[in-house]
């Protein structure tokens, strides 16, 4: 689904005819998402060499060098941080999936709804109740865990 929000073309957006406004959320295309979740997926090393993303993609038939020019147009966009040891490039993910969700929700809300909560809280919604009771359980989980989270911004000092 964020494949088809986030790509070439410009997905939901030129889909539905809306000039796209300034976006915290670069366009990222099919073989970029693969490669960002193979770093998100990642847990034994906290960074990988074009290499070792290449053996860590799934049902992968393309090139190194393919490999290598989706890293640097990821690391272009600011999506992925790199760093040289010896003569080779080690990678690892600048921003999490959480976030970029986030990000294309946000922009979802201003383009389509001005801003307006209320239709993508209603449509989170209807899309929940086709999910199965596991999905539902780790979203009542996820929610119970921000809203455990104090707001600093909501909290005034000065009264104390």
């Amino acid at each position: 689904m964020v494949s088809k929000i986030a790509s070439k073309n410009g997905g939901l957006i030129g889909w539905l005819g809306i000039k796209r406004q300034a976006s915290s959320t670069p366009v990222l295309g099919e073989r970029e998402l693969a490669v960002l979740e193979t770093l998100w997926n990642e847990q034994t090393e906290p960074a990988l060499s074009a290499q070792q993303i290449l053996e860590k993609l799934p049902n992968s038939t393309i090139s190194l060098n393919t490999v290598q020019s989706t890293i640097e147009r990821l690391h272009r966009k600011n999506v992925l941080l790199r760093k040289k040891q010896g003569r080779a490039y080690f990678y690892q993910a600048a921003i999490s999936k959480s976030d970029i969700i986030h990000n294309l929700l946000s922009d979802i809300t201003n383009e389509l709804a001005q801003g307006d909560m209320s239709p993508m809280i209603s449509g989170f919604l209807k899309f929940l109740s086709n999910e199965t009771k596991e999905n539902k359980q780790s979203v009542m989980d996820e929610l119970k865990t921000l809203h455990a989270e104090p707001d600093i911004k909501t909290t005034d000092k000065s009264k104390d």
